[in-house]
């Protein structure tokens, strides 16, 4: 899903502590070597973020069943810009 596509959140609709706490746990994945790829539909009211790791292959990093509140997650995920390369 591009950002494009992300539902616009509507202001009061997610807690934003809840937000913040999901921003917490994944920053914790994120600490663990999970490399977050993005977010997909798997049913007709369930959304996951999913990533992947060097061992594991494809996770699940966070299942959600409010589609606003994935969009505001993933809205405020800090993303790289692709001029951020890693140095040597």
């Amino acid at each position: 899903m591009s950002d494009d596509d992300v539902p616009t959140p509507q202001p009061g609709m997610i807690d934003p502590d809840l937000v913040e706490e999901d921003l917490a746990a994944l920053a914790e994945l994120t600490a663990a070597g999970v490399e977050l790829d993005g977010e997909v539909q798997v049913a007709e009211t369930t959304w996951v973020i999913y990533g992947h790791t060097s061992y594991d292959g494809e996770v699940i990093a966070a299942e959600y069943h409010d589609e606003i509140e994935v969009s505001e997650v993933l809205r405020a995920i800090p993303h790289p810009h692709p001029d951020d390369t890693p140095g040597p």
